[in-house]
């Protein structure tokens, strides 16, 4: 059985503070690469924030899973929410050569989680959105 962990955080923000926690935690036990650990560490929180942030079903309140499972080569990320239907990797990454002021609000984050994954994915399986994250622990990968 491969190492790993999963975690269920509600649509508090709250939550989002815990899986960091729970994901350090796990990163240090399984002595991480330092950058390996810092790329998963953003995109994590950037998905789970927005998942809370913007996710939300309605008023029953939003669930977010997130799962880690490491390889030998890699580690791989899933997070999974019951929020409307939404593929992260659909919007077109933003312009990066506009100034700050004539850059529309939003997408960096998401355009960081590509830049910093060395694979990225997104489905939507029965009424959740399912983004899978992968993260080479070979050295030189973005």
């Amino acid at each position: 059985m491969r190492p790993g962990f999963r975690m269920t955080i509600g649509d508090e923000p709250g939550g989002v503070a815990r899986a960091a926690a729970a994901f350090a935690g796990f990163a240090e036990a399984h002595a991480l690469p330092d950058a390996v650990r810092r790329s998963l560490q953003i995109a994590l929180d950037e998905l789970l924030r927005n998942a809370v942030a913007y996710g939300s079903p309605g008023p029953a309140g939003g669930e977010v899973t997130v799962e880690v499972a490491l390889d030998p080569d890699r580690v791989t990320a899933t997070v999974t929410d019951n929020g409307r239907p939404f593929d992260p990797f659909g919007v077109a990454a933003p312009d990066t050569t506009l100034g700050v002021e004539e850059r529309r609000i939003g997408g960096l984050g998401i355009h960081l989680v590509r830049e910093m994954m060395d694979e990225v994915s997104y489905q939507r399986r029965g009424d959740r959105n399912v983004v899978t994250l992968v993260k080479s622990l070979a050295e030189g990968s973005p």
